[in-house]
């Protein structure tokens, strides 16, 4: 598991995700323990309630989980875990704070 492209990968900024980051990742998966180790860091930033680090962290899952070279590994971590599927399915009612500026953009978007 690469922890530091994780964290840049879900830093809490506005400022999009570099591509290639979700490329690092999804060569990092190369077995099963680490798809569980790297779920798990994932569902703990998915806990946080800044919706950048909520939407980052759902990008991250379905980008991985698409990869080739992950070879399906992160999807059956997923199905595998229930914690996982409650947490996404939180993701998809959450309501946090509205920004001054944008109002309710951030949140719609990691509904969405």
């Amino acid at each position: 598991m690469d922890k530091s492209a994780l964290t840049r990968a879900t830093d809490p900024s506005s400022a999009p995700t570099p591509g290639y980051l979700y490329n690092d990742i999804s060569k990092s998966l190369t077995s099963p323990q680490t798809c569980v180790e790297t779920l798990t860091f994932l569902l703990g930033r998915l806990s946080k309630n800044n919706p950048h680090i909520k939407k980052k962290c759902l990008k991250v899952l379905a980008k991985i989980s698409a990869h080739a070279t992950s070879r399906g590994m992160m999807k059956r971590c997923v199905v595998q875990n229930p914690n996982a599927i409650s947490a996404i399915k939180e993701a998809l009612g959450y309501r946090g704070s509205q920004d001054a500026v944008t109002g309710d953009q951030y949140n719609v978007e990691v509904r969405e």
